[in-house]
């Protein structure tokens, strides 16, 4: 069976890309991340005894490391590293061993803790609705035959990938939660800005617009094609916070000192501000993957991660 690029992304990338994690391997996630309807929601059961005899191994499998008492098997562990090596030799990337248990550990914690939190938040897997999710995935995959062939090709059993596809359905769905938190809508400025290279040009382009110069014929000056043009942006959004912070305290009209960043010298006017304005896509985007990034890092500071000794 043809493994296609998609299908070579790890089994988290599907929902940590928000993260800006760059994986390279997972086995067939769904095309569809949205919860099923179907899918039942509980503020009250989240798993029963049964459920958890199945999400917990016993003691005595292997484990590479416990998370609040769930452990991650030691050979799922393997398995995975394993497809990350092949699948980023298949990309022509270089990867080192070592690196690669690293980057494939911290994937398997963060998926199992999204997992956790999906169970913690009323999200309860069941049996029938896995079923049919898997038998859309096999149809999918152009039927058992090839199905199973794929899973010989890439290092899983039947129940590793039930394991993994198991805990993937769940992390899915809570990256779904999460970002769905995220409002549409923030308080946003336009900007733009002057950007020269020498920090005495510009403390003197500041000197000149303090006596009165004209910002537009600097801004066009030193930018023929945008005229320094940033765009609508919110909080936490540009990729140097130290402008962020300062033009977040002007108003329209009001521009800043210089302000150095590694591109080079700033200036920085605020044109319009608007308290509640829709977002961009990318901006949407960005605020998404820092709230499922802070989610991760309070969950890790919260959580009992116990590496195995082996």
């Amino acid at each position: 069976m043809k493994i296609t690029i998609q299908q070579l992304f790890f089994i988290i990338v599907s929902f940590l890309v928000l993260t800006g994690c760059a994986t390279t391997q997972t086995p067939l996630a769904p095309k569809n991340l949205t919860p099923d309807p179907g899918i039942s929601i509980s503020t009250e059961t989240i798993v029963g005894p049964e459920e958890l005899a199945t999400l917990v191994p016993t003691p005595s499998v292997p484990m590479i490391v416990t998370i609040n008492d769930e452990g991650i098997w030691l050979s799922d562990f393997e398995d995975e590293v394993q497809r990350y090596v092949e699948a980023a030799t298949k990309l022509e990337k270089e990867i080192d061993e070592n690196q690669a248990k690293e980057i494939v550990l911290e994937t398997m914690i963060e998926t199992l803790l999204l997992a956790q939190g999906a169970r913690a938040t009323g999200f309860i897997l069941d049996q029938d609705t896995y079923t049919r999710k898997f038998e859309n995935l096999v149809i999918e995959s152009g039927g058992e035959n090839q199905f199973q062939q794929w899973l010989l090709e890439n290092h899983y059993s039947p129940e590793s990938f039930e394991r993994l596809y198991k805990l993937q359905i769940e992390a899915v769905w809570m990256r779904d939660y999460l970002i769905g938190q995220v409002p549409s809508r923030a308080e946003q400025i336009r900007a733009r800005q002057i950007l020269v290279s020498s920090k005495s040009l510009a403390d003197d382009i500041y000197n000149q617009l303090q006596n009165g110069a004209d910002f537009t014929y600097y801004a066009w000056g030193y930018d023929q094609l945008a005229g320094g043009e940033l765009g609508w942006f919110p909080r936490d959004y540009l990729v140097l916070p130290q402008i962020e912070e300062v033009v977040f305290n002007l108003q329209p009209g009001e521009y800043s000192q210089v302000i150095e960043s590694t591109y080079g010298y700033h200036i920085v006017e605020v044109m319009e501000r608007e308290l509640d304005r829709e977002l961009t896509q990318d901006a949407l985007l960005k605020k998404q993957r820092l709230t499922l990034m802070d989610w991760l890092v309070d969950q890790k500071a919260n959580s009992s991660v116990i590496l195995s000794q082996n």
